[in-house]
């Protein structure tokens, strides 16, 4: 699987806003811990983890990782925490949260957003572009599976990694439009599974879940912000969230301390791979 040279446009703003700029990064997972500078939310409520044990949590995503028995690819990204069965079973029967931050994050906006999508999407059609909802497309290169979250004066992707360079070049060559790949300021943590509705419940995420597949909003935790959207990627109950990398592990280790079961891209892609939504490699 290719992990080439991330080639991110905004070194100022988060993952719900970005500003065009120039900047090069590597789509590989950072050792220190990222600080990131305090910056004004505004968003419609705050994710409540804190219903779900006291945060006594310290380090960045990667180290906390490692301390639950995380093994790491050659790309820095999580392969699984032990055991492969464990993991599908997880996904597909109780509760998991998945890194899934070797996903292409990628934010196309300006007046030529629309379009650019439709030229990566084998259906010349956009399905909605109200700020809030949120639709699938097939990738016309690869026939691969992406989610697009419409936001305003822009659409947020989520690109499987085999579909990200081709994605990723097309959009560029676009007219009209600022494309941002947010990779080395966001994580992306999917919390998905049959009961996993527990934990969403009790961390206030069920609004989105209640709403429309690909419905998402802007929540808050710790003054930074976390984008959560409503998928069923996985043909169960499930949430995406693009998560700020400065409280990404604390989201993480407060999740994965409940009964819901860690996992990483092994398990997470061969669900993916038999439903159909990503290529096997």
């Amino acid at each position: 699987m290719s992990r080439s040279a991330l080639r991110a446009r905004a070194t100022t703003g988060s993952c719900a806003s970005v500003s065009a700029a120039s900047a090069n990064a590597h789509r590989v997972r950072r050792t220190h811990t990222i600080r990131r500078r305090t910056q004004t939310v505004h968003a419609t409520d705050e994710i409540d983890l804190d219903a779900l044990l006291p945060p006594d949590i310290d380090g960045d995503l990667e180290s906390l990782q490692r301390e639950a028995g995380a093994n790491f690819g050659d790309d820095g990204f999580v392969l699984d925490f032990g055991s492969f069965d464990d993991e599908m079973r997880a996904i597909k029967e109780t509760a998991a949260v998945i890194d899934r931050s070797d996903w292409g994050l990628v934010r196309v906006q300006g007046r030529g957003a629309e379009a650019a999508v439709k030229t990566i999407s084998s259906v010349d059609a956009i399905a909605s572009t109200s700020p809030g909802t949120g639709f699938e497309i097939e990738i016309t290169f690869t026939g691969e599976k992406a989610q697009v979250y419409a936001q305003n004066e822009a659409f947020l992707l989520l690109v499987p990694p085999n579909s990200c360079d081709a994605v990723v070049e097309s959009l560029e060559a676009a007219p009209e439009v600022i494309v941002a790949e947010l990779n080395d300021r966001c994580a992306l943590l999917t919390v998905v599974g049959p009961m996993s509705v527990d934990i969403l419940r009790n961390s206030g995420l069920m609004e989105v879940v209640e709403l429309d597949v690909g419905s998402h909003r802007v929540f808050g935790f710790d003054g930074r912000p976390v984008v959560a959207a409503h998928t069923s990627e996985y043909a169960v109950l499930g949430v995406n969230l693009i998560v700020d990398e400065g409280v990404a592990g604390q989201v993480w280790a407060t999740i994965s301390r409940t009964t819901v079961a860690p996992c990483g891209s092994r398990a997470s892609d061969a669900v993916l791979s038999e439903l159909g939504r990503v290529k096997s490699v």
